[in-house]
């Protein structure tokens, strides 16, 4: 197995609706948790800046012996229209100076890297229209990894599934999202739940991703904590080995049958890789 990498998961400092987080208002306990289980890091689902103190979240990571792996920004669109594909000029500058700040925030707290996932929203789908908006949205995007690489921040972007957004789906949209940025310090995160429903291998998107992937969502198929479905994890882990793959692996799963049970499946899930063994 590979294990190099640190394992996390991720918790969002503030209560939410979004379904697959843990601990969801109930940071510190969660980050605790973690710690007592054996985790190395923690992803933060950020709504705003002003979610969790810097201060007082920097010192229960030290006491806790935790990192920050990345900052997701993904619930400012969910929750306030924030979105980078947006069709608004000015709520998508709006949207691109949110994260800007949000990336300023991600230094002051050590953060390793930023998200953008669910930040991007949808697109209006009508012919020229979903053009003109893509490559507006392509341009916002590209407007953030120029701060990030100016402020020496690797920028991670995540395909998600049909369900919930319209662009950029696979690992072959992002790579391509990759190619158009043309910014190195930009990487791919792949999420093993969306690998599931768009990609034909999920293997095979890994493989073809190489040295391009900067991060790791693991769910099961079941959006449970990994081991709680059908996905074949082994062959990922195997991919992700040939690879050369060092960066964080991050439950990012719904907190079922309860947060606390959830991070102990996920430690468990850990420790049988182990114990079986694997590359």
């Amino acid at each position: 197995m590979i294990k190099n990498c640190p394992k996390g998961i991720s918790i969002s400092p503030q209560p939410t609706n979004f379904g697959p987080i843990m601990f969801a208002g109930r940071l510190f306990e969660g980050l605790r948790s973690l710690s007592e289980n054996g985790l190395d890091c923690v992803e933060l689902s950020l709504r705003s800046i002003s979610d969790v103190s810097p201060f007082e979240l920097k010192k229960i990571l030290e006491d806790q012996n935790l990192f920050i792996s990345a900052v997701a920004t993904g619930q400012a669109c969910l929750f306030d229209q924030l979105c980078l594909g947006c069709s608004n000029p000015d709520q998508k500058k709006r949207t691109v100076d949110h994260f800007k700040k949000v990336v300023d925030f991600a230094l002051e707290i050590g953060s390793r890297a930023v998200i953008i996932g669910g930040i991007r929203g949808r697109l209006a789908d009508a012919g020229d229209e979903y053009r003109r908006n893509f490559d507006n949205g392509l341009k916002a995007i590209r407007d953030c990894a120029e701060w990030t690489d100016k402020n020496h921040i690797p920028l991670l972007i995540e395909p998600i599934n049909r369900y919930e957004t319209n662009w950029i789906l696979t690992a072959a949209d992002g790579r391509k999202i990759l190619d158009e940025i043309g910014i190195p310090t930009v990487k791919l995160l792949l999420d093993t739940f969306h690998m599931n429903i768009e990609e034909k291998s999920s293997v095979q998107a890994v493989l073809d991703t190489g040295n391009r992937l900067g991060y790791v969502h693991f769910a099961d198929n079941t959006r449970y904590p990994p081991g709680q479905g059908q996905t074949n994890f082994r062959d990922i882990l195997n991919a992700l080995y040939q690879i050369g793959y060092s960066g964080p692996i991050v439950t990012e799963a719904l907190p079922l049958p309860d947060d606390k049970t959830a991070v102990e499946n996920t430690a468990k899930f850990w420790k049988d890789m182990e114990i079986n063994g694997g590359k």
